[in-house]
């Protein structure tokens, strides 16, 4: 072989060995952080005044609708267990969560749900390493919950149900 052809597949060598190298650490850093969520939701303090109001329909629509009023666990170490939403609950593995989960995937402090004053509940992930979602899309803010949604913190799913529900 002569030298010019040994020097050509050298560097081809050297460049397909960097391609998989990159491909490598962009996977790793892809598990470590996820993958980012555009946010869809619009901030309250970008909201016009004008806009923030709800109709009349929706607000007479809103009082119909059922409240959450507990989160039944589909999967994950306590799977079949019905927690009712009462208060504040903090999820994660550390022993002062009202709903500690055995999960490797799940934080110390994972998520917390919380009611607001108008009787809607809503879940906020808490800078966990991997992540807390709804319905399938991560979420990186408080998010509202209905009832028929489901929560993933880790290998552990609940869903949003209406209190008394089974």
């Amino acid at each position: 072989m002569s030298e010019l052809l040994v020097a050509v597949l050298r560097i081809a060598y050297l460049a397909l060995l960097w391609v998989f190298i990159l491909f490598i650490a962009s996977t790793v850093r892809t598990d470590i952080f996820g993958h980012r969520v555009p946010r869809t939701a619009t901030p309250a303090s970008l909201v016009r005044a004008g806009d923030a109001a709800p109709s009349r329909r929706r607000r007479k629509r809103s009082r119909r609708e059922p409240l959450p009023g507990q989160l039944h666990i589909l999967s994950g170490s306590r799977a079949g267990q019905i927690i009712p939403l009462s208060d504040r609950i903090l999820v994660g593995r550390g022993g002062d969560s009202n709903l500690p989960i055995d999960d490797d995937y799940a934080s110390t402090h994972h998520a917390e749900f919380a009611q607001g004053i108008d009787g809607a509940w809503f879940v906020e992930d808490l800078r966990s390493t991997n992540g807390t979602y709804v319905n399938g899309e991560r979420i990186e803010e408080l998010t509202q919950l209905a009832i028929g949604d489901e929560v993933r913190i880790g290998r552990t799913t609940m869903a949003v149900e209406a209190a008394g529900r089974r």
